[in-house]
């Protein structure tokens, strides 16, 4: 159904039937009583930019091209995504609406355009077509706006019901995100703070974030493939490394850094952690190591630690991995029917079972560094660490040949200058 036959249609309704109910909400900065109206579901069509499935559509889009919600091939594609984005969930409230009927009315625009209410007028549809059961009605406010005649208004109405306090637990951790950056075209920081319930200083900090988040998909060539970003693990590490890379850079609220890194070090840092969150270290503390400003963590705090850490990064995954990775296209070819997700799914299984080992290797010998560097006036604990380390070599095995003999000759001679230096010190007394 186009859009003149849809406006034709919901007018028509409106002026020969009574409201079925009334919806309380505030439209045009007017709080009132809106009447609810029983809507056939063939006289709507979704709304493929709300915040539930902005990740899919994009990530979809950025492939295909735009999707027409008002075709039938549209349709089906927003209803998989409605579907499968909480599919738990939507399996829940579909019994709940078979058994209770629709309990919750949703918004509609004059030109039937669902703002609020996708998700049950999508289960809706899903019910009529399983149980062959017509008309099906979603009940719902009729705005008396088309999309395009007040698209500011109908947006500020849509994310106040979407993403306000209580809604946003029910959304993808990225959609958030997502939804700030489309509002901040048309409204300020201060404006989508009121709409979702946040300060104005959350809504520059999801920017921020999600800033960091496109310039990792950038990384690996994944532009605008937000898709990658919807794991629940995925979150965090980009909110600590926005808030890591700030203080690194400006240098305020960091205590004992013993050096100045420059631009390029703290690049360095982002790149790394990138690569860190690709390799699938995304547990709550998993890499918090590696940039956290606070006293007595973060190998970036100390430079000898960081150094060596990032020595070893460059030269055991960056140059010998990275640089030699085939690229998005190359896969492309290998497998040119092949779904974009499933081919970027196999490309970075690929590179993360290259990198898995050495990555964590580098970082749990890194923190183990980092913890005699912060013992470091604590000689007992860390000759007693030492000593026992070193009573478990196994010297038979066969990997204890000449190899090591460079490396024993080391803790030779330090153990050796320790001497001298306790020596010393009796004498002095």
């Amino acid at each position: 159904m186009d859009r003149e036959l849809r406006i034709q249609k919901l007018t028509e309704l409106i002026r020969r039937h009574e409201p079925y109910s009334f919806k309380e909400l505030t439209y045009k900065n007017t709080r009132g009583k809106l009447d609810v109206y029983e809507i056939p579901v063939e006289y709507l069509i979704f709304n493929q930019y709300n915040g539930r499935i902005g990740t899919y559509v994009k990530t979809h889009e950025k492939q295909y091209g735009p999707i027409d919600a008002s075709t039938p091939e549209g349709e089906k594609i927003i209803v998989d995504f409605l579907w499968y984005s909480k599919e738990k969930r939507n399996k829940e409230t579909q019994q709940d609406i078979e058994k209770n009927g629709q309990l919750e009315y949703g918004i509609v625009t004059k030109d039937g355009i669902v703002i609020d209410g996708n998700r049950r007028c999508m289960l809706l549809k899903k019910i009529a077509k399983e149980k062959h059961d017509s008309p099906t009605y979603f009940k719902a406010v009729i705005l008396e706006d088309t999309f395009k005649d007040n698209s500011k208004e109908i947006r500020k109405l849509e994310t106040t019901y979407q993403m306000g306090v209580d809604e946003k637990v029910d959304y993808n951790a990225i959609e958030k995100y997502l939804t700030c950056k489309d509002l901040s075209s048309d409204f300020t920081n201060e404006e989508i703070g009121r709409m979702m319930g946040d300060k104005p200083s959350k809504i520059k900090e999801y920017l921020e974030i999600l800033k960091l988040m496109e310039k990792y998909l950038n990384q690996y060539g994944y532009d605008g493939m937000y898709t990658r970003l919807n794991e629940e693990t995925v979150e965090g590490p980009f909110v600590d490394l926005r808030g890591y890379l700030e203080k690194q850079t400006s240098g305020k609220g960091i205590r004992n850094r013993d050096w100045n890194p420059e631009r390029e070090d703290v690049d360095d840092l982002r790149q790394i952690y990138f690569d860190y969150i690709r390799a699938g270290f995304r547990t709550a503390h998993g890499i918090r190591d590696i940039g956290n400003p606070s006293k007595g963590k973060g190998f970036f705090n100390h430079k000898k630690v960081w150094d060596e850490f990032s020595s070893r990064y460059f030269h055991d995954v960056d140059d010998k991995i990275n640089l030699n990775e085939p690229s998005l296209e190359e896969f492309r070819k290998k497998t040119p029917n092949e779904n974009a997700e499933k081919i970027i799914s196999a490309r970075d299984k690929d590179w993360e079972k290259n990198v898995k080992k050495s990555m964590e290797n580098n970082y749990f010998r890194t923190k183990r560094k980092l913890d005699d560097n912060n013992k470091a006036n604590n000689p007992i604990e860390l000759l007693t660490r030492a000593k026992n380390t070193l009573e478990a070599i196994n010297t038979e095995n066969d990997a204890f040949d000449v190899s090591v003999l460079n490396i024993v000759k080391e803790i030779n001679s330090l153990a050796w200058d320790f001497q001298q230096v306790i020596k010393k010190k009796l004498k002095d007394k």
